[in-house]
């Protein structure tokens, strides 16, 4: 297997890189431009989509929360941030800001008329205002940006045009309450923001290190210290160890032996089942993959037993590969089926393209059975 192609990176948890990637963007920053106790930014937009509460009030609380129409987590949290809006309704105004939309070159405005739309069919699961961002994207530049913040779902809650909190939008009802009876100490959640922010900082910092170290031994043609490095850093790093973990797998695959990528499989499965069934998962998006690692990938998505659509997806992939389509034909048809379940309880979150994909897939290892 020496000498092939690195692997293109996918999987569940490719996102775990993102994520830490994009935090490089910030770690030039010396500190933070946008903290809890500092003076709220303006709130500029470029339509107002839904509601009427569009300024930040001197007498209620302001609920900013900033999503997408692609974010599912976003969607997934509007109906209880409506719950919030009822039940908060004198003493906060929720706005939903639509940020992170992609344009190209055209100016942010021009999402207008899809967030319009899909906030109409949403209709009661978003009951507070909605805004898009400026041409400028303000908001995004001026709030989340500058808040150290680069992704979504994300709330920032504003009393007194102070930023009063800023985070997930998960933990805003005991925020809220805290507020509300009086109990919230603003001075304190600053500083376990800003303490927050370094650790996050620095973590990014050495991700960018740690990521050239082993791209520099890799093109050196040093993969024994490329795989060194991997295990070093993954042992340091244990919350973001699947990235390290993964990227071992892909220089194994590229220029080690089958046998090598077999034993680590095997001793991961020993060490983290949860770790091990992601990168067998992980295998099933690859191609060229030699029929043993397929064969022992999709047994440990087997053993593992998670049910997951992604895992139950990858797992018709690898038995296809394997040529089990009876065995690949029932895992995607349990993919099918809990999609179908879910979409019944969140039809805003699976679309009918989805389920159409995922049906013709069951239908093409159909037509594999009745070849054999």
């Amino acid at each position: 297997m020496k000498n092939k192609k690195i692997y293109q990176v996918m999987g569940p948890f490719v996102f775990v890189t993102m994520i830490l990637l994009n935090m490089t963007v910030r770690a030039q920053d010396s500190k933070i431009g946008l903290s809890i106790g500092d003076t709220a930014p303006q709130l500029t937009f470029s339509k107002l989509v839904k509601g009427s509460s569009t300024v930040l009030s001197d007498e209620k609380i302001t609920i900013l929360e900033f999503w997408a129409t692609w974010c599912v987590p976003c969607i997934a949290a509007m109906p209880h941030l409506s719950e919030l809006a009822e039940k908060y309704t004198d003493e906060a105004n929720v706005i939903a800001v639509n940020v992170m939309e992609r344009t190209g070159d055209q100016p942010y405005s021009v999402v207008a008329p899809k967030v319009t739309e899909f906030v109409e069919k949403m209709s009661e699961k978003m009951r507070f205002t909605v805004v898009v961002d400026d041409d400028e994207k303000n908001m995004e530049k001026k709030w989340l940006r500058a808040a150290g913040i680069n992704g979504i779902p994300a709330t920032i809650v504003v009393k007194d045009k102070k930023i009063y909190w800023i985070g997930h939008p998960m933990f805003l009802d005991k925020v809220l309450e805290q507020i509300k009876n009086g109990s919230y100490e603003l001075m304190e959640q600053k500083k376990e923001y800003e303490k927050k922010f370094i650790a996050q900082r620095n973590e990014s910092n050495s991700f960018k290190d740690n990521m050239t170290a082993i791209e520099n031994a890799i093109s050196s043609k040093n993969y024994q210290e490329a795989i060194a490095l991997t295990d070093k850093f993954a042992a340091l790093a244990p919350k973001s160890s699947y990235v390290y973990k993964q990227r071992k797998l892909q220089i194994l695959l590229a220029f080690f032996k089958e046998e090598d990528v077999l034993n680590y499989l095997k001793n991961m499965q020993k060490i983290d089942k949860k770790d091990a069934a992601a990168l067998a998962s992980f295998i099933a998006t690859q191609e060229n993959i030699p029929q043993k690692i397929n064969l022992n990938a999709a047994e440990i998505i087997v053993k593992s037993g998670e049910k997951n659509t992604y895992y139950l997806d990858c797992l018709a992939t690898l038995q296809s590969r394997l040529g089990q389509f009876d065995q690949a034909y029932k895992s995607q048809l349990k993919m099918l089926n809990l999609l179908i379940e879910a979409r019944k309880d969140k039809p805003d979150l699976i679309s009918e393209e989805v389920i159409e994909s995922n049906r013709k897939k069951v239908e093409e290892y159909q037509k594999q059975i009745k070849k054999k």
